[in-house]
């Protein structure tokens, strides 16, 4: 089995929680069909964990501080579902993981955005999480 990049590991996050976003009852059964479509995700199966937990049981605050640090006239409810997914996890990150620098988890966030959203996106997450990144 090939070793899992801690950036595999979370794009495997950004797919647990934006399934979980539709069907939050289902977290087990999300988590076992990753598994099974990604063996390799048993390698980070502790981050995974944590981190999609944690976006669930932080959920308000994380979106609280996003709104906090959008343009006025922008809210959280505007953003595409991709977008919100991706903000959680770095949000997330920035604020619990002491093992990955705010540095990191926003250009992995910007990655993430480069992958599964439209071309203006990137930046919009850049700026979001860069404010975040200072009121912290």
């Amino acid at each position: 089995m090939k070793k899992q990049t801690r950036s595999e590991a979370r794009e495997a996050v950004f797919t647990q929680i934006f399934q979980l976003s539709s069907h939050r009852d289902d977290m087990e059964e999300a988590r076992m069909y990753m598994l099974n479509e990604l063996p390799e995700c048993e390698q980070n199966i502790g981050y995974i964990t944590e981190v999609t937990n944690g976006v669930i049981d932080h959920e308000e605050e994380i979106i609280e501080l996003v709104n906090k640090n959008l343009k006025q006239g922008w809210s959280f409810r505007r953003l595409s579902k991709a977008t919100k997914t991706i903000l959680k996890i770095a949000v997330y990150e920035m604020k619990y993981c002491d093992d990955v620098p705010p540095k990191v988890a926003i250009n992995e966030a910007v990655e993430l955005a480069k992958k599964y959203c439209d071309e203006k996106e990137p930046s919009l997450i850049n700026g979001i999480l860069g404010s975040i990144m200072r009121s912290l």
